[in-house]
């Protein structure tokens, strides 16, 4: 504990991940990049989960998370897609949705 005292504890469980990835995006790459990316994580229009496990727009930005099993599977498509990329098979950067190219005309 913070005063020095111990406590005899069975189990200890560290909770993280109460902000989204997109607030650590934004703090460490500023807002531009973060809203290039936009949404991490969840189901978008498609279906599909928003910039995990694929390419986003913000070229050489990647994340993968989830559970060990999740991560163990996904790796390999992660890695064959920037492998892609790299030998110019996919270009780097996925385009951006219509809804932020119009946003950023605008400014």
């Amino acid at each position: 504990m913070r005063s020095g005292e111990t406590l005899a504890a069975d189990l200890i469980v560290l909770a993280t991940g109460y902000k989204g990835q997109e607030h650590l995006v934004r703090k460490l790459f500023g807002d531009d990049v973060a809203g290039r990316v936009g949404p991490i994580w969840g189901f978008g229009d498609e279906q599909e989960l928003r910039n995990m496990f694929t390419r986003t727009a913000q070229s050489g930005l990647w994340f993968i998370a989830g559970s060990l099993a999740q991560c163990r599977i996904y790796s390999k498509y992660l890695g064959l897609q920037i492998k892609a990329c790299e030998v110019g098979l996919l270009p780097r950067r996925r385009p951006l949705p219509d809804a932020l190219v119009v946003e950023a005309d605008s400014r």
